[in-house]
């Protein structure tokens, strides 16, 4: 994906870096949902099928993934972009969404995500019962991009607009 490739006005979805590291791994498939507390109503939407992975670090630990999985912790820091920068490095293509809304339907999700189910339980029981659930393809850019951060990315919400050019270019 080049700079003319990339729609003026794109999507990106902020996760967990280890998360975005699980998905480009290919040790997840899914994403599950409840809402930030700023979305409308607490409430998870679609926004778009296609989005770039914008990696967090607010929140994460090693306690809120399963044991086996904590080797993606590894050095996870050095994922960190250079402050005021946003760094993008895959996308991803909603195959299929739905909707949890029994708490044993949740079991059948495990082998598909590295999440505790400590985690995964609180984010069903958070609000009301119900998880919403992407499955996702995830691709790495042909060259990872580089974007000013914008104070509009900060806070509780799953999606955030990713407006004009690339300030650069990521040399592999």
């Amino acid at each position: 994906m080049t700079a003319t490739e990339i729609a003026p006005d794109r999507w990106a979805f902020k996760e967990w870096a280890v998360i975005c590291r699980a998905l480009a791994s290919g040790r997840q498939d899914v994403i599950l949902r409840k809402g930030g507390i700023v979305e409308p109503g607490g409430q998870f939407r679609l926004e778009a099928r296609e989005f770039l992975l914008l990696p967090t670090f607010l929140h994460q630990s090693a306690e809120s993934i399963l044991p086996e999985a904590r080797d993606l912790l590894e050095g996870i820091d050095a994922d960190r972009p250079l402050a005021g920068r946003v760094a993008f490095h895959h996308r991803a293509r909603v195959t299929d969404a739905f909707v949890i809304n029994e708490e044993a339907n949740l079991a059948g999700l495990r082998p598909r995500h590295i999440w505790s189910d400590a985690v995964v339980e609180e984010r069903f029981h958070r609000w009301q019962r119900r998880l919403d659930v992407l499955v996702v393809e995830v691709t790495p850019l042909p060259t990872p991009l580089l974007f000013p951060w914008d104070d509009s990315y900060g806070g509780c919400k799953s999606w955030v607009r990713v407006p004009g050019e690339p300030i650069e270019v990521v040399s592999q």
